[in-house]
């Protein structure tokens, strides 16, 4: 039988050169000299002369029965129908497989339901359900199936559920390639063969009759005991190319923990986190227990410790049943599911160090491009659009303070977007710039801090922004203080006992505004030399938050400027009770005073006017020993 090299190409699925040198090879003995393409050395040679090859070093599956090489797959007569050669049943058109396409990731039209072409005819090994000697004219009785290995990295057996498994059999097209960021089909190496020009099948990766670089891939995926040895995961590359990866903090080879690029994060067979391949079931865990660790070479990337329980944090570790609900790329957003992961506001293959670029209020700096922001795929510019994602919308109550006390506001609302709107009474400066001159701002930050971020306040308490010096790491991810906030921001109950007053107590506040202006010399909140802040809270040991709400009142929820200026939104543990059910602030129109009504007040009426031009003697105040505000215990040193 003469065969032409045209008609040996059409018969195989990959190269004529390679099937030309397996299908030569089983006229030859088996202890003959071979070149690195042959199948001899290979794990697929399953022959009395095999065993070899195995990328975990071990011996392979063997068959003293069996002489010849080539059988277990191939045949020169009596072949399956419409086959390069096969020898082997194929699987039944009707056998059921779970295939990778229920995650929002494979952006494949239509959705492949199952293998096809190669693939089929690899599965008919390596789905584990046909035994290996099973082909045309074996003498071998006792069956044996691909075996299993509990090291996920060396395990052939792939099984019928193929959903851990890198997608196979769907069309590779230049409009898949656009929306999923992957390389047009026609500028593959040549290497990477799709099947019929279009589809992708496992001979896009693997050439079952050269196993030079190791699981029979078509390019050293970045072993440098193999040929051909490149830093990374060039055989991902080949066709993966997503935005801003090629500038990507992650996409460092230098960085020991980076050296395997792509496989730092996936794994292409076996994943046990199916959705994405990611190399641990959990999201959290393919951050902080690969590399995000002690191991980190910078502590400025040690974010395990942020997440541990004792913290108030993000709770990653939080997950519902379906993984999908976890995090999706494509989500809708705002967020209906309550979830957070590293993913929802990092983006893995677009991060970058966080001084490229350096960004003030509001922009965004390295470290979170590339987040998406909306349902349409825009990538947010600007910070608080990512706290927005879940912190914004219908469902912002699943996401509001999930794990911690929550005030108890006159006006409650957990969309955020609302709180800080630029047309409320009153708000800090996140989404729009501040409206007054900033006089209770330290005098260096008067001129610059016309915005701010989310995370000035909402910070890990030992970040290099907290500490103003060091590198720990900046960002929302866990702090000692609740509501993972940068430094101590007290909010007691009204019963609680409570230390005498200290700016320590007040970090947080004093981090911006200067202690004497509110406490003392500032604010029109006084009446003569009496500034009432100071009464309240360094002499009557009232927190801050009982009546101020820091992130904004929202006029959406019936905020006017007369009641909520200066972030007036009274606390009802300390504000309400028998004797006024509906406190009420009342801010003069030219801002030179005002008046407060409030249960814990002990004068007539229960409401004290304050203002520039009013003397002592009216506010009714009581002397030390009867302080006129109810049920606050003092602890004494």
């Amino acid at each position: 039988m003469n065969l032409s090299c045209r008609t040996l190409a059409v018969l195989t699925l990959r190269p004529i050169r390679l099937f030309a040198v397996a299908l030569l090879a089983a006229v030859t003995l088996a202890g003959a000299a071979h070149g690195k393409l042959s199948v001899f050395d290979s794990p697929h040679n399953l022959s009395a002369s095999g065993g070899r090859g195995r990328s975990s070093g071990e011996p392979g599956v063997v068959f003293t029965e069996e002489q010849q090489v080539c059988v277990f797959c191939h045949v020169p007569h009596h072949a399956k129908s419409g086959t390069p050669l096969w020898s082997r049943d194929l699987m039944p058109a009707d056998k059921e497989f779970q295939l990778y396409n229920e995650s929002s990731s494979l952006n494949a039209s239509p959705l492949p339901d199952k293998p096809t072409g190669a693939s089929r005819l690899c599965l008919a090994c390596h789905d584990g359900t046909i035994a290996l000697n099973k082909y045309t004219g074996s003498p071998i009785t006792a069956d044996r199936t691909m075996p299993t290995d509990p090291r996920r990295e060396f395990n052939t057996n792939l099984t019928t559920d193929l959903r851990d498994d890198h997608p196979i059999s769907f069309l590779y097209t230049d409009a898949l390639a656009q929306k999923s960021g992957l390389v047009s089909p026609g500028l593959l190496p040549g290497q990477v063969m799709l099947e019929g020009g279009v589809n992708l099948e496992c001979t896009a990766c693997h050439d079952p009759h050269d196993n030079q670089y190791g699981k029979f891939l078509v390019i050293n995926n970045g072993d440098p005991g193999k040929p051909n040895y490149v830093p990374g995961s060039p055989l991902c590359t080949a066709c993966h190319a997503p935005a801003g990866w090629s500038t990507s903090a992650h996409n460092n080879t230098s960085v020991p923990l980076l050296s395997k690029q792509c496989l730092s994060c996936h794994m292409v067979h076996n994943a046990p986190g199916p959705i994405r391949l990611l190399n641990y079931a959990k999201m959290e865990d393919n951050c902080l227990a690969s590399c995000h660790n002690a191991s980190s070479a910078a502590t400025s990337t040690n974010m395990e410790p942020l997440f541990g329980l004792a913290m108030h944090r993000h709770p990653v570790e939080v997950h519902s049943a379906d993984p999908e609900l976890d995090h999706d790329a494509r989500e809708d957003l705002p967020a209906a599911n309550y979830h957070v992961q590293c993913v929802d506001c990092h983006n893995p293959h677009q991060v970058n160090d966080g001084n490229a670029p350096l960004s003030n209020p509001p922009l965004i700096n390295g470290r979170l491009s590339g987040v998406i922001k909306d349902t349409a795929g825009n990538y947010a510019t600007t910070e608080f659009e990512i706290c927005f994602k879940c912190h914004s919308g219908l469902a912002a109550e699943k996401f509001y303070g999930v794990t911690e006390v929550k005030p108890d506001r006159m006006i409650p609302d957990p969309n955020q977007l609302r709180r800080f709107d630029s047309d409320n009474p009153s708000y800090h400066p996140v989404t729009a710039n501040r409206r007054t001159a900033g006089a209770s701002l330290k005098a260096t930050l008067q001129p610059t801090m016309v915005r701010i971020y989310c995370t000035d306040c909402h910070n890990s308490d030992q970040s290099s922004k907290a500490l103003g010096n060091g590198n720990g790491p900046n960002g929302p991810h866990g702090s000692q203080y609740p509501h993972i906030l940068i430094a101590r921001y007290e909010m007691p109950f009204v019963s609680a006992t409570r230390d005498p007053y200290s700016s320590s107590l007040y970090s947080l506040c004093f981090r911006c505004h200067l202690e004497d202006y509110v406490m003392n010399s500032g604010s029109a909140f006084k009446t003569g030399v009496d500034n009432w802040h100071g009464l309240h809270v360094r002499d009557r040991q009232i927190p801050c938050f009982a009546c101020h709400d820091p992130h904004g009142t929202s006029k959406d929820r019936g905020a006017t400027p007369t009641n909520n200026a200066h972030l007036i939104n009274f606390d009802k543990g300390y504000a309400s009770g028998s004797l006024v059910a509906t406190p009420q602030y009342v801010a003069l129109a030219d801002g030179t005073g005002g008046s407060c009504t409030v249960n814990c007040h002990s004068n007539a009426g229960n409401t004290r006017q304050y203002g520039s031009g009013l003397g002592r003697r009216l506010l009714n105040l009581q002397p030390p020993a009867n302080p006129g505000f109810r049920g606050f215990p003092v602890k004494t040193r």
